[in-house]
Order: C-alpha cells, then structure tokens, then sequence
C-alpha cells in the first residue's frame, strides 16, 4: 500500500503500527501539506459490519473529545468501501516499549506520567466513553515543548454510556474484550463497563510501573482470569522494599475486586497516588492564597517559631488557579487560609474546586466583616470556619489548631472504615444493614416478609476438594462466587450465607421476584462464558444448579444470645423449597416450582422439566427449568412488576 493515496488526499508513506482492527500509517496531506497518522482498517474486518461500526464509533468518540492527553482526530471516511481515521502524528515511544527498556519507573516518575493519563481519561470519563483497552501499548509519550506529553490511544473498543447503545454494542455483552492482564474483574465477567474499569486498568499499569510486573501473574489466560477475580497480589513493597510504604494501602483499593471499593474518579486515584509520594512524618502543611503581600509576612512573623521548629510548613498562592497548582504539588496539606475576592480565581470557586483535588483538607476563609453574604455562601458551600480581617492573631492560632485536629480526626476515621470494611467482609450483611438502620436492639427482633430466595450450588464441588490440595481447593470456589455474587447484589439481592459449594441469596422489596429470577439468568449466562475463555479444566466448567422459590419467610437472629454466638438468616418453606431445587437441579438448570412459573410466565420464557424428586422417597413433583427473559421482561429493563404467590406450595 505504499504511496497509495486514500481519499485523493492522504498519501500513505510507511507503516508504523497496528491496531485491533486496523494498520496504522505516516500518511501526507496534500491539501493541508503535513503529516498525518491514517489507521486503515485491515481487509479481515472490512466484511464485518459490526467491525466497522465499531471503527466508526472509535472515530466519532474521539473526535468529541477535546483533551490534550487524547489523541486527536482529524478526518473519518471511506475509500474504496474501505474506512479509514486521520489522526493527529505523534514522535515519541510508548509506554510498553519504555517499561521494556526500563523495567522500573520511580514513584515522581510515575506520579507525573499518571497525572496525565488520569486527566484524559478524565475527559473520557465525563463524555461518557469508557476506553476498554488500558494498557502501556496504548500510552504513548509524544515529544512536544518543553517536554512529554502523554496521549492515550486506540479506542477501538470503546463503549458510549450516555447514548442509545447500538447494535455493536449490544453484541459485545458476554464478550471479555480487553488484554487480559490489564482486564478488570468485571471485564472478565464480561458485565457493561463503566470508568472504574479503566482505573482498574490504570492500576495495573501503575503497578507494573514501580514494581516491574503486573500484580496478576499465571501460566495461561484461563488461570489469570481467576487470579484477577479471586487472589490476592503480591504487596509492591515485597517486590520493590525501597518503595514508600503507603503503596500498599494504595494499591489494596486501587485493584479492590469490588468497583465500589475502589478510588471512583480519575482524579481521586492520582491524589491519593501522589499522597504516598510526598506524603511524611514532616510538619502540618498550610496553604494560605492571599493576593495581598503583607498576609505571608504576618504568617511568617506570627508562626516563626513553628516553622523554626518544623512544627507548620506555609505554603502561598495568590490566587486560586495558583492554590490549586499547589494542592496538587503537595497533596498532604491539611489546612487552607483564603481570602474571598482574589483576581483570576476567587475563594468561593477555589472552594468548590477543593474536594476534587484534596478531599481531607479543610478550608478556613478569610474576609472583612462587612462581606457576611459571601461568608454565609462560602459556610453554605462546606467551608470549615471563617476569620474576620483584621485577623487577631489569638483567633488564627485557635483556628488553625482547632483546624488541624479535625483534619486527624477525619484522617483517623478513614483508618476505622478501612478496618470496618475488611470486618463486614465476616459478617452477615442483611445483619449489618439491619443494624445500621434500627438499631443493635431491634436488629435481634424477628419479622415476617414477603421474599424470594435463591440457592445457587457449584455441581459436584466435592469432588474438586479431595482431588486438589484444601488452599487451591478453596481458592477455586472463590473464583466461583467471585463471578455470582456481584450480580446477585446488582439486583439488590443479599447474600444472606455460604454453605459449603452454594450460595444462598434473599431478595425483598418491590419486585423481588423478578428480580431474583433476572439475577440467575444473568449469574448462569456469566458463568458459561467465563467457562468457555477459561477453559474445561477450569473451576468454572463445573456448572452451577440454582433453585429458586418465593413467599413468606420468617427473618431474624438465631443461635445462642447468651454465649454471643448469633447468626442472622431467613426461614421457611421458600427457603427449604430452593435449597430442594437446586439440589435436583442438573448443572445449566434454573428451577423453579409451579407458583413461580405462574407469577412470572409472562415475563420468563420457562420449559417444563417434568416430575422430580426433591426428597429421597418423597413424590415426584412437577418442576420448571427458566430459558431466558422474555420481551416484556426485557423492556422493563430486567426489572419488572409480577404477581407474587403468597405461599410456596413444595413438599
């Protein structure tokens, strides 16, 4: 294809990489006479409609977005039934080949290079695309003046969130699409993606950076994928002891398998990154913005012996676009003094502007008397106090120091919740929330409600027990629920225990049938296909048998009260009914009895499986295998309104 001219324009010159579904070229622009990059789509997807809808959405997404840390889309068309992307030409090197030459960044060296692929996918982010495809491959370092200027690429597999998903989209359910070693557990589990994915993946790549190896390491794909789902990593501070050792608290939530655990915005991760950096043992940092010159002198007079003695550290900015420059270069700093009126950035912006660099620092404004609306604004807008000017030095020095403890305390209490998580991690939820609603006292009352409840085993796990060694053993069975358990919880199901190789789940409130029975079409159809990228000697080919039934329970603490050993669960005929079920249940089956199939069969599509027995020597009765969510089902959005039995009728 050399010196082919695509679109009587752009002049194909060399080869200079490849894509998922195209060739990328040095290319010349005739009418506008400079170089350009022009990524050709490869004649192996030109066939494919989904393909090329793909390649033009990779195209349309990326033009929207208007970042310096994305790269930039000049032209899209076709030629010769051919599409193809004009993008801006990049010098430099990409990530992977520099981690290749290098092996190991430092942490500055690593923060600066975060700071700017944090701020595009930032832009992605609030656009509403989400990359799918994070990886050093794709962070390419351009040479620019006066230096680096770090670009994400290759949006191939992008996927839209505030538009009407189209049919590629659509296709791609199912699918884990992504490297494998950068994929998050939800991109395993092959669920709609949303940008915690892509931090996820910056994690990674953060990682490999100071440590020189991913944090999941395995022999083949199949065991890397339950290795990204259910083990543990190596501390960076075991691989790497020179490192800062906040790293691992860092990166313990950074590559939290829950999403929710994680760091929730681009902006977030970096400052907590750059925390560990520059955080230390040092003085109480005070950033004080101010436009009028004689304010840092007084502090400096005023706190002299402090500083001497390394108790306070001041730090100034005049104005607050410099204040937040500052926030960013020290991410430590615990205290903010700021005026109200201030040129190029006033103080009520500069507040609001606040928690998204530094969520822990606390904002004390300074203002005459006279400016009590712009005060009661700034109180109103989360300020932490306020000083009137003239500043009477006894008020600052109470302020600042009042300021500083309130600073530990939320500091401390960060600490707590971070022990608290790791607590719950033990504990029945359906107890916690219970608690955490009504109380310690009526959390041990009993009650009954209308619910649906659902045994989801793992087929002959047994087995697996006695041929394994008992750590691999379990960790198997923790890839297993790895995969269930967050879909049971997306459609508000709680997880009320595990017994042995099943899962029993309970789901209450409106339309929890519905729910239920949407949860466990989703958990098998997940489970298939993690079964088939794994492989048949993976812990998923297993299979899982469900049995689900519903109607009254009787939920409440049992146990021994007096010896403090009490457990919080459900009882009842549902319950006995699903745990039934699920034990004649063949693996790939979801079955139901006869109530459920009647409430739901407007909305399920369900087959009859004939007489089963669900006790040994009880009678056969009839049973009902759920195929999938019908239409009305679908257009509900997986969350439709069926009738629900009073009773469940199962011997």
């Amino acid at each position: 294809m050399f010196n082919r001219t695509i679109a009587r324009k752009y002049t194909l010159r060399r080869e200079i990489g490849r894509g998922g579904m195209g060739v990328i070229w040095e290319a010349f622009d005739q009418a506008l006479r400079r170089p350009v990059a022009l990524k050709v789509m490869t004649p192996e997807h030109v066939t494919s409609d989904s393909a090329r809808r793909r390649f033009e959405r990779e195209a349309t997404a990326i033009a929207r977005l208007r970042n310096e840390h994305i790269v930039q889309i000049h032209d899209y068309g076709i030629d010769e039934d051919c599409p193809y992307i004009v993008m801006e030409l990049l010098e430099g090197e990409d990530l992977e080949h520099r981690l290749a030459r290098e092996r190991q960044l430092s942490p500055s060296a690593t923060l600066a290079l975060l700071r700017q692929i944090a701020a595009g996918l930032q832009a992605a982010s609030s656009a509403g695309i989400v990359h799918r495809d994070l990886k050093p491959a794709n962070v390419f370092m351009a040479r620019k003046e006066p230096g680096e200027c770090v670009k994400l690429l290759d949006f191939g597999v992008v996927w839209t969130l505030f538009e009407g998903s189209d049919e590629a989209q659509q296709s791609s359910f199912g699918k884990a699409i992504g490297t494998p070693a950068y994929m998050s557990p939800e991109q395993v589990r092959a669920v709609a993606p949303d940008h915690l994915s892509d931090l996820w993946s910056l994690g990674v790549i953060a990682y490999r950076a100071l440590t020189g190896r991913p944090p999941f390491v395995a022999r083949g794909v199949g065991e890397l994928l339950i290795s990204i789902c259910t083990d543990p990593f190596p501390p960076p501070s075991s691989l790497v002891p020179a490192l800062p050792p906040g790293f691992d608290g860092f990166f313990a939530r950074a590559l939290a398998k829950d999403p929710a655990q994680r760091f929730q915005s681009a902006r977030e991760f970096v400052a907590a990154f750059a925390a560990v950096v520059e955080v230390s043992s040092g003085p109480t940092k005070i950033l004080v913005v101010e436009d009028e010159p004689d304010v840092a002198l007084m502090m400096r007079l005023q706190f002299r012996q402090k500083i001497r003695d390394g108790v306070y550290e001041f730090i100034f900015a005049d104005n607050g676009e410099a204040a937040l420059h500052e926030l960013r270069r020290h991410p430590d700093i615990d205290v903010i003094l700021t005026d109200i009126k201030m040129p190029v950035m006033d103080g009520l912006t500069f507040l609001g502007r606040v928690p998204e660099v530094n969520p822990f620092a606390k904002t004390v404004m300074m203002s005459a008397y006279g400016d009590m609306a712009n005060i009661r604004c700034a109180m109103n807008q989360g300020a932490f106090d306020f000083l009137l000017k003239p500043i009477h030095c006894a008020d600052l020095e109470a302020t600042i120091d009042k300021t500083i403890k309130h600073v530990a305390e939320l500091r401390r209490n960060a600490r707590s919740d971070e022990e608290n998580k790791i607590l719950r991690q033990f504990t029945s939820a359906a107890l916690v929330e219970r608690i955490r609603e009504m109380g310690p006292a009526i959390a041990l009352a009993s009650e009954a409600v209308m619910a649906t409840v659902a045994f989801i085993d793992i087929f002959q796990f047994t087995r697996v027990t006695k041929e394994r060694p008992p750590g691999e053993a379990m960790r198997l069975l923790r890839a297993n629920f790895e995969v269930i358990v967050p879909e049971l919880m997306a459609k508000g199901g709680v997880v009320d225990k595990f017994l042995g190789d099943a899962v029993m789940a309970v789901f209450q409130g409106p339309e929890h049938l519905s729910r239920a029975l949407s949860a466990c079409v989703i958990v098998r159809a997940q489970m298939a296909a993690v079964a088939r990228r794994a492989g048949e000697s993976s812990p998923y080919a297993q299979g899982i048998c469900v049995g689900l039934s519903t109607g009254q329970v009787l939920s409440g603490s049992i146990g021994s009260q007096a010896y403090g050993r009490l457990d919080y669960t459900v009882l009842g005929e549902a319950v006995n009914a699903a745990a039934h079920l699920a034990r004649a249940a063949v693996p790939g089956e979801i079955l139901v009895d006869a109530p459920v199939r009647e409430a739901a069969q407007a909305l399920f599509d369900f087959e009859e499986v004939g007489a089963r027995s669900l006790l040994p020597g009880a009678p056969p009765v009839d049973v009902f295998n759920v195929v999938r969510r019908g239409p009305a089902a679908l257009l509900a959005d997986c969350e439709p309104t069926v009738r629900i039995p009073t009773t469940a009728t199962m011997p």
